[in-house]
């Protein structure tokens, strides 16, 4: 375990002074943001975020992320793998987020908080599978397991798998991620959430939980139209954002049976695909459950660092889990 805090470390140190030079460089020409908001390198984050998207709270998994305008970033690395768990265990039924429900909710833990690049920062870094040698070798030494990850990222964004009539693209900084967005919601009047009370845990805790009661359901949206950010393993912030839809989101309380689970509480948030007749009639999740693509809606629950973002407007209520 050592060799693995070393290596984060060292990455943090490669990310830190790249930071910091560029920062005192200006890491090249200004870019233009949308919404016709000009932002430069003086421009800090959450100036930023207030100029283009005002009204808009920012939500704390991208706020923990954000790289100060003094040069200061977060001091973790992000570790968590994606979600390559069982898939029976990652879905359920959408009834299942009725309160009083008793659900085993499987939420990958997240090991660690990586930085949110800054666009100009961003911009001047490789980013590609062509030139993997030379993004390996500027957070060298890198291990197997993380040149794996850094691909698979890459291959991720470079060639999404989408769904017929489903959009998606990465965001390296957070210009892109606010421009990806308003882009796939075709405005910029929107609403930014996230699972802010779910911890950082310690590596190895399983993404399997124990037994927790559904307390209370609340949809996000009465839109079911969202678009759903979902954090990348990368040695920086790196996130997927895709529409999947129709979709209905919520933000979900769940209180752990006899105590017998860790934390006691959660507060997190779950995506449920209302239309799955595109999806594989070989996906685990309809073989365990003996439904066809296009019979159930299927829901999940997403990372501390995953966003979801809806259209500003009336907001959803209490009692629609099941609907």
């Amino acid at each position: 375990m050592q060799h693995i805090a070393l290596q984060r470390a060292h990455t943090m140190d490669v990310l830190l002074s790249l930071v910091s030079l560029l920062l005192i460089t200006g890491g090249g020409s200004p870019h233009v943001s949308f919404a016709n908001a000009a932002t430069t390198n003086s421009v800090t984050p959450r100036a930023y975020w207030e100029a283009v998207l005002p009204g808009t709270p920012i939500p704390p998994a991208v706020s923990d992320l954000l790289v100060q305008q003094e040069g200061k970033a977060s001091h973790h690395v992000h570790s968590h793998s994606h979600m390559n768990k069982r898939q029976a265990d990652v879905f359920f039924f959408r009834d299942m987020l009725r309160p009083g429900s008793m659900i085993t909710p499987t939420i990958p833990p997240t090991n660690s908080l990586p930085t949110l690049l800054p666009r100009h920062v961003a911009d001047s870094l490789p980013f590609s599978i062509e030139r993997l040698p030379d993004i390996v070798a500027m957070f060298a030494p890198t291990s197997l397991g993380m040149i794996r990850d850094i691909r698979w990222t890459l291959d991720t964004c470079e060639h999404p798998r989408t769904l017929p009539g489903e959009k998606a693209g990465c965001a390296t900084s957070l210009e892109s991620l606010g421009e990806l967005t308003t882009s796939l919601l075709r405005t910029s009047n929107v609403r930014a959430f996230s699972a802010a009370k779910l911890p950082v845990e310690a590596p190895g805790t399983p993404a399997l939980r124990g037994r927790y009661n559904v307390t209370a359901a609340r949809r996000l949206s009465k839109s079911s139209e969202i678009v759903t950010c979902h954090d990348l393993t990368y040695p920086y912030a790196v996130y997927y954002c895709h529409t999947s839809n129709p979709t209905a989101a919520y933000a979900v309380t769940l209180a752990s049976v006899d105590g017998g689970a860790a934390p006691a509480t959660m507060e997190a948030l779950a995506v449920c695909h209302l239309d799955t007749s595109q999806w594989s009639l070989k996906h685990p999740f309809f073989a365990l459950h003996n439904v066809k693509p296009g019979d159930v809606a299927v829901c999940h629950f997403l990372t501390k660092l995953s966003v979801v973002w809806v259209q500003a407007g009336e907001p959803g209520n209490a009692h629609a889990a099941a609907r």
